[in-house]
């Protein structure tokens, strides 16, 4: 058996506790982060562009709903890397 961080989603023991693992172990850390940037980055693009903002992948969405969209993702991504570099951290600490 293998334990969680390894563990296929295939694997029939494969429950929500082996996804919280996987999702926040702290192998996610880059990953996250420069989604996390771009995200941010995109923000504050659609910030500036005002009611013109408009994004077309992989649906058309304009205006207030490209803004929430997109704030929605970095927070997700954010929170994402913020648990992932938090487990990492905690990780490297305990090993020394």
């Amino acid at each position: 058996m293998q334990d969680s961080e390894h563990k296929d989603i295939s694997d029939p023991s494969y429950n929500a506790a082996d996804f919280r693992v996987q999702l926040a172990g702290g192998r996610l850390r880059w990953f996250a982060t420069i989604l996390a940037v771009g995200s941010v980055g995109l923000f504050v693009y659609l910030l500036t562009q005002g009611e013109k903002a408009e994004l077309d992948f992989p649906f058309h969405i304009r205006g207030r709903a490209a803004l929430w969209t997109v704030g929605v993702a970095f927070i997700v991504w954010a929170a994402v890397a913020v648990a992932n570099w938090k487990s990492w951290f905690r990780r490297k600490r305990n090993a020394s």
